[in-house]
């Protein structure tokens, strides 16, 4: 399996902003770190893997869970 597609929580760390692109080092990092709102679970991470010898095989997926960083928007799901 090899990876297809990665939806995150956030564009960068959270924690210590080591991801954050130059140009947004002076927005707050855990507000502006979601631009697009999207949430995956409690603010995770989903990663989809496709065969790359049978595109016929199905798709397999898993999330990584991490916990809610402080400031993190609420979780809207319910």
């Amino acid at each position: 399996m090899r990876p297809l597609l990665t939806i995150d929580s956030s564009e960068w760390d959270g924690g210590s902003g080591s991801r954050k692109p130059v140009e947004d080092r002076d927005l707050l990092t855990h507000r502006d770190a979601s631009p697009t709102q999207v949430t995956v679970g409690r603010f995770g991470e989903l990663n989809v893997f496709a065969c790359p010898v049978d595109p016929d095989h199905p798709h397999r997926w898993s999330t990584q869970w991490l916990p809610k960083p402080p400031g993190a928007p609420a979780d809207v799901s319910r």
